[in-house]
This record gives C-alpha cells, structure tokens and sequence, in this order.
C-alpha cells in the first residue's frame, strides 16, 4: 500500500511538471540558428467589416481589401530556431518566384509582450488589443514592389510573454533571421534590408550594432533614447510593470545599480558611432506614441558622426503614419533600392 501511494504521488508530481512546463517554449533541440522548424499557412485575414474603429481608421477598405484577397504571393506562420529555442514568425513571399533572386526586408515589430504581437495572441484581430492582421495587410504593401518579407514574434511566449527584456536576449532572434533567410533558395543574400517600428526601431539599431548584414535600414517612430521615452511616458508604467510586462525594474538585473547602463545600452543615441549602413529615419512631428524628439535626437547624433542617413518628418500623422502610407512605402522601397545596387 506504501509503494502504491509514493508511487501515485510521484506520478502526479510529474504530470503537473509536464503541464507546467507546457506553457514555457521548449528547446529545439540541437537545431542551428535560423533553422526553419515549421511552415504553415496564415490564417485567412478577417473581412473589413469586422475590423473595429481604429482597423478600419488604419486602413481604407480597398488597401486593406486588396491585401486580404491578393493572390501573388503566400502568408505564412513560421517557427525557426534562435538559441536552442523554437521563435514564432511571419514570412511573405511570392507564390511564384521564378528564377529571380528576391531581396528580402526583416521586419522588426513594435509592443512588448502581448502587445504588439504579429502572430495570434488569441484576441479578434483588427483592433488595438490584436494588430496582427493589419501588420500582415502592412507588409503585403511591401513585399508586392518586389521583396520577400520576414519577421520575428521574438521568444516571449506563455510563461515568459512579461518577462520581455526590450533590447536584451531577443535581438539574438533578429539576427537569426539571416540564417533563415540564407536558407531560401529564391532569396538574395547580399541584398538585405530592415525595417523598424516604434520598439522594433530599438531591435533595429541594436542588430546594426552588432553587424548585421544588410545594406540599409528604415526606422518608423523609433525609440532611440530609451529613459527618455519612459520618462515622457510615466503612463505605460514600463518600469514597474503593466498588465503587458513585468517591468525593467524585475526583468533587468541589478536594476537598483545598473539602470542607466541598461538604458544606454539599448539607446542608439548614445552609439551613433557604430551605426554602419545607411538609415532613413521617418517620424511624424504629431507622434503621441513616441515624441519626435526621438528621431531628431537620432539624426544629429548620425550627423556627428558623420554616419549616412536621411530624415523626413511628417507634419501630422499617427505612430506607423498610416496617413502617409503610400509615400512611407515609397520612401521606403527607394531608400532600400538606391542603397542595395552591387558595389555599394
């Protein structure tokens, strides 16, 4: 009787570890860095008619409408490995490449946690709390002038989604997209380019650091100084956490002694100097998400450093100016071509 019930009890102590351990990324074991785990099709975009207020004020209905019946190219959910662990993503890519060799942009995507997600975070997509089908709608406007498109959901999943550290273990997820991409026979290794939104821009700045291979960059409303964005925005409360993260002050170590180091580490503001490849900066002067102080910051930093870089600030838009989309894309799509010619 003894060894039957330490034998149960045991056995319940192991399934509440499994089930414990279920909601924690598990290890893609012994797999490379930007290996490609899984591929499977996004699911279908929602019609503009189930888009809420801010769905449908981000997207007229024959852009958005254009985006979710296109035929030309495929929506795809992705899992790849960075750093033993399997990283939900998106890929965009033509149905048909043909023989050509495609440039290809890696997105990196704004929000911590939750918010901001590209894949589903399990809410009815086209508002505020879930994004993700007006990303994909975003992304399409791009990949259709001639590039594939990829990007990272970053590894904060279930157990670990709060303990997003914004510009720590994740830029490592950035960077192995390269491999992944390498690993597309109809992808152009040598013509490389990144594009960053709001936190995405701190992701960006970091990659380029750290020697990322592309040829140039964008960065849309982008955090450069980072305790001069918390301080401007007391409400998010980043600090000691929201209903999103819990907070640098948790997540960071020494947080009491090492503060400002983590900020400046994740501020390109204050390392100019080590951006590499050419950057357009574009800002909207009415950015209530992040003050465009941001970008101005950034530019002169780039000027004193004698690094190359183009700045272009709207007189009135939203975070991601969506109302300057069709001269965003075009700004965009020329930068990354004008600066991915060979000999460059």
């Amino acid at each position: 009787m003894l060894r039957k019930t330490v034998t149960s009890g045991l056995l319940l102590l192991l399934t509440q570890f499994l089930v414990s351990a279920s909601a924690v990324p598990v290890a893609a074991a012994q797999e490379p860095d930007g290996r490609i785990l899984k591929l499977k099709p996004w699911p279908p975009l929602p019609n503009y008619e189930s888009l809420d207020d801010f769905g449908r004020g981000y997207f007229p209905r024959p852009v958005y409408e254009e985006a979710r019946t296109q035929k030309e190219f495929d929506f795809l959910e992705i899992s790849y490995s960075s750093d033993r662990l399997p990283v939900q993503g998106l890929l965009i890519r033509p149905k048909t490449p043909g023989k050509r060799k495609w440039p290809a942009i890696i997105f990196n995507r704004g929000g911590n946690g939750d918010l901001g997600r590209i894949t589903d975070n399990g809410q009815p997509c086209g508002g505020m709390t879930n994004t993700s089908c007006l990303d994909v709608a975003d992304l399409y406007l791009l990949a259709k002038t001639g590039f594939v498109v990829i990007a990272s959901d970053y590894r904060y999943q279930g157990a670990t989604v709060k303990r997003d550290e914004w510009g720590g273990a994740e830029v490592d997820d950035v960077l192995n997209l390269v491999p992944a991409l390498k690993s597309l026979d109809y992808v152009d290794p040598e013509r490389l380019f990144m594009l960053g939104l709001s936190r995405g821009g701190t992701e960006t700045y970091l990659a380029i650091k750290r020697g990322i291979p592309i040829r140039a960059a964008a960065v849309i409303g982008g955090v450069t100084d980072l305790r001069a964005w918390v301080d401007a925005r007391p409400e998010m409360n980043i600090v000691n956490g929201n209903e999103f993260i819990d907070g640098f002050a948790k997540i960071w170590p020494d947080y009491e002694h090492r503060a400002e180091e983590q900020y400046r580490a994740r501020s390109a503001v204050y390392w100019a100097d080590q951006i590499n490849v050419p950057v357009l900066i574009l800002h909207s002067r009415t950015d209530r998400m992040v003050p465009v102080t941001q970008a101005l910051r950034m530019a002169v930093a780039l000027q004193e450093s004698g690094k190359v870089y183009s700045l272009h600030i709207y007189e009135r838009d939203g975070h991601p100016l969506p109302r300057n989309r069709d001269d965003r894309n075009r700004l965009i799509v020329d930068w990354f071509n004008r600066n991915g010619q060979s000999g460059q």
